[in-house]
């Protein structure tokens, strides 16, 4: 269940440029084309022309932060070089969080890259810990992420999950007292169990983020819609309700009703499978044009069977879907289950539907993988 829910690099000519230059000091050197207009301050032309920023982003943060010199904010590039950081790397970070030329890579970074490989991380995932989150590096070590780190490990009890879930999303590693620690307890209030606690952290650690006052909001309405907290859909219940706004909801809704569904399909299939929701619109049209269109099925079939909304087009619905419609058109299989078919695993599949069938399990094959390959 959990599952369910797992940018490109600026295309531009200048940015390419960027990338393209192997000498990382003389690319943080270079004077491109693209030169602002007389007005822009210096520190706009640096963000413009050596960190690849809009011209509207590099003067919204010119406004809140200046240097005269490129000098200390090429230090931070060349911190980023030295730690094994990628020149696109580098890039994607100051990117997402300029504010950070203005540290001092020695007193404010490197402590916390330090840290960060004493507890096992390499630079690959320290990359992704910092993308998810730039604004860590200029959080403070001692008071506030390492606190954080050892509430979170001595949470967890297995470290490995523990390191998975920082690289998921390393926002949990700041806003403890704040935010975290509050949200924690209105779980724990609300009756949830411990372990239910830790794998809603772990699968959505960002939701653990949400602001406390709506946090406790949505605990208290999922309460109230029924859901026990003693069950592991509780949590999931309450994460998908915080990241669905209400408008969206209703937009999503309109879209099953439009294939069929009652509002007593949707009640009936959110408190089995409330991940159905979460399906975008354009997808729900997809499988339902597939299934009903392609392979006949009743919309209300899909509401008994609402996991395969989950399922992937083009891995699983659509070639298994079409080499159960040559069986259907052979007379060598009745009319199936939605969940007979999709829901069991590949290898399965293969023996049930297509090695069985010993005259046509070659030409099954074939659309079976050429499906798979024309979709995947």
């Amino acid at each position: 269940m959990f599952h369910f829910l797992s940018r490109s690099v600026f295309p531009t000519t200048r940015k390419l440029v960027l990338l393209q230059n192997q000498n990382y000091q003389q690319w943080i050197s270079l004077k491109f084309i693209s030169t602002p207009s007389k007005g822009n301050s210096f520190t706009a032309s640096y963000l413009i022309d050596t960190c690849g920023l809009s011209p509207q982003r590099a003067a919204s943060f010119s406004k809140r932060m200046k240097f005269e010199t490129r000098e200390k904010p090429d230090l931070v590039f060349e911190f980023f070089k030295n730690q094994g950081f990628s020149q696109t790397m580098a890039l994607i970070i100051i990117q997402s969080f300029p504010g950070i030329l203005r540290s001092d890579p020695i007193k404010t970074l490197l402590p916390k890259i330090d840290f960060l490989k004493s507890k096992g991380f390499s630079n690959s995932d320290i990359y992704s810990i910092i993308r998810a989150c730039p604004s860590i590096l200029n959080r403070s070590l001692h008071r506030e992420i390492i606190p954080c780190f050892d509430f979170f490990n001595n949470l967890f009890h297995c470290k490995h999950k523990f390191m998975k879930t920082i690289k998921r999303y390393s926002g949990i590693l700041v806003d403890l007292e704040n935010c975290s620690e509050l949200n924690i307890k209105v779980l724990r209030e609300g009756g949830v169990p411990e372990s239910h606690i830790i794998r809603f952290i772990e699968y959505f650690p960002r939701t653990l983020k949400f602001p406390h006052k709506r946090f406790k909001e949505l605990v208290q309405e999922v309460k109230e819609l029924g859901f026990d907290p003693l069950k592991l859909q509780f949590v999931v219940v309450v994460h998908i309700k915080l990241c669905i706004s209400k408008s969206t909801w209703a937009r999503k809704e309109g879209v099953y009703r439009k294939w069929g569904w009652t509002d007593d399909d949707i009640s009936a299939t959110f408190r089995v499978f409330p991940f159905f929701i979460s399906v975008s619109d354009k997808k729900i049209d997809a499988v339902m044009d597939f299934l009903v269109n392609r392979l006949g099925y009743k919309s209300a079939d899909i509401a008994r069977c609402p996991a395969v909304m989950s399922m992937s087009l083009g891995n699983r619905i659509i070639p298994r879907g079409s080499v159960v419609l040559v069986l259907l058109s052979k007379g060598l299989v009745s009319k199936l289950s939605l969940g007979a078919i999709f829901k069991c695993n590949e290898k399965v599949f293969l023996d049930k539907f297509i090695s069985c069938h010993e005259k046509e399990a070659d030409e099954l094959l074939k659309l079976y993988r050429a499906k798979l390959t024309l979709t995947g």
